[in-house]
């Protein structure tokens, strides 16, 4: 039986992060593909296999909690511009998954929010990962 992963962790520039359970995610950076059909007349089609390249990103996003620390972690990340490397990182009974991120960049205009279960929703987007 296969085994869900639910516990994986993040490192950004070389640094382990503490994150919200179950607020990770990412892109393979793939991008978009379209498949668009072309004729010859009288009936006559086929498909043309379209990859758009300008989708073609990576994104990782996850959660931190509002504590002076993580503030101030993002606030160098978000400073960093595109020099962020993001690592996730994950393994269960079933092996191990990795992917490597470089040229990140915290693009999202985070808010801090200040409660007791206040947090940062923070997305970096950047180069497609590496195994």
């Amino acid at each position: 039986m296969a085994v869900q992963i639910s516990d994986a962790g993040v490192v950004v520039n070389n640094v382990g992060v503490n994150i919200v359970p179950n607020s990770l995610s990412f892109d393979e950076g793939f991008g978009e593909q379209s498949v668009l059909v072309q004729s010859a007349g009288n009936g006559k089609l086929s498909t043309v296999y379209s990859n758009d390249v300008e989708t073609s990103v990576g994104m990782v996003k996850f959660s931190l909690r509002a504590t002076v620390d993580n503030i101030a972690m993002a606030r160098k990340w978000k400073s960093n511009g595109n020099r962020n490397a993001v690592a996730v990182i994950a393994q269960t009974a079933d092996g191990s998954l990795t992917r490597n991120f470089s040229g990140m960049s915290l693009v999202s205009n985070y808010e801090v929010q200040l409660s007791a279960d206040g947090v940062l929703d923070l997305e970096f987007r950047g180069n497609r990962p590496t195994l």
